[in-house]
């Protein structure tokens, strides 16, 4: 098992109040797979990629356990965890200009990059860059490896950290939105050469990402979350065959369906997601789902196996229970 997140939770203080972004979640992420997250924004799942590499700011309190390959890295000093970042587990931005230094080449960043974690020489990690370039569509890649950041488009930019994060081999690859920025064909292109790089890296795969026709497509496991809870956990044709959260269906609900008539109205999921200072009382998806009931105000549902998957819903449980 590569990594695995025991009852992880993540809070933050503001204004002299504590913030939960991330609240008692467990998952795994065995070798050589891929594993989606998916919610709205403000559920919590770029906090959880930032956990799992450590890179939380130090107010962050965290606690739970985050191992990987059996070590607790919540444990280890900044020296520890900097020999495992990059060469063990590596990150794609969400926002790749916020990554890439602007006052150095891509060149000089790539090639930095390559040797420190390969273990090469320069002219040999130059060809290296290079190729990796090549890889992710970028033309003229001998002569772009000279150019600045500013001298990209965005979707070239995130090829652009797609290719430096490659470059240092890492087993477990968390890609935060890694698409979002790119057009379809492009963003076709991105997604087989991650599903590519996995088999020929025996690498691993965090997949966050708001598509969930991508992660349809691209992963062994999905995982719902909502308001820093998961909420449904289990393999994507599953899920999307027979959701069975209400806010799961929801999302699935309002996917906009190429064949669907002009009269059909693509169904949209009402109000907002709340704020992580004022949590609501019972299930948090309880103020916005179409089907809750009194219980579902009073008391918080736990995530639990059904059918296959786990699901933190009353009415789930209660179908299950009732068909036995």
């Amino acid at each position: 098992m590569s990594l695995k997140v025991e009852n992880l939770s993540v809070s933050f203080s503001s204004g002299g109040h504590t913030v939960t972004a991330v609240d008692h979640i467990s998952f795994e992420i065995p070798d050589k797979t891929i594993v989606g997250l998916v919610g709205e924004s403000g559920s919590g799942k770029s906090v959880t990629a930032m956990s799992v590499m450590q890179l939380l700011p130090p107010q962050a309190v965290l606690s739970g356990s985050i191992l990987w390959k059996g070590q607790n890295i919540m444990g280890l000093s900044n020296t520890q965890l900097r020999s495992i970042r990059g060469s063990e587990m590596g990150l794609i931005f969400q926002n790749p200009l916020a990554a890439l230094n602007p006052v150095f080449s891509v060149g000089n960043q790539m090639i930095e990059t390559i040797v420190l974690h390969q273990n090469v020489s320069t002219a040999r990690a130059r060809d290296i860059a290079i190729e990796l370039l090549q890889k992710v569509q970028i033309p003229d890649a001998a002569l772009r490896l000279d150019h600045y950041p500013h001298q990209f488009s965005l979707g070239m930019c995130q090829r652009l950290m797609i290719a430096i994060t490659l470059s240092m081999r890492p087993k477990l690859l968390i890609a935060d939105e890694p698409t979002a920025s790119l057009d379809v064909t492009v963003q076709a292109q991105i997604l087989t050469l991650l599903n590519d790089l996995k088999e020929e890296l025996d690498m691993s795969i965090l997949l966050i990402s708001h598509d969930l026709g991508v992660i349809a497509q691209n992963c062994d496991e999905m995982l719902v979350m909502y308001l820093g809870k998961l909420i449904e956990k289990g393999k994507p044709s599953e899920l999307f065959k027979h959701p069975m959260h209400p806010y799961t269906q929801a999302l699935i609900a309002a996917i906009p369906s190429p064949f669907s008539k002009r009269s059909e109205v693509t169904h949209v999921l009402k109000g907002d997601i709340p704020s992580p200072l004022h949590l609501p009382s019972g299930c948090r998806f309880h103020p916005r789902c179409p089907k809750a009931f009194a219980l579902c105000s009073e008391k918080e549902p736990r995530l639990e196996p059904v059918c296959g998957r786990e699901v933190a819903c009353f009415l789930a449980t209660e179908a299950t229970s009732n068909s036995r």
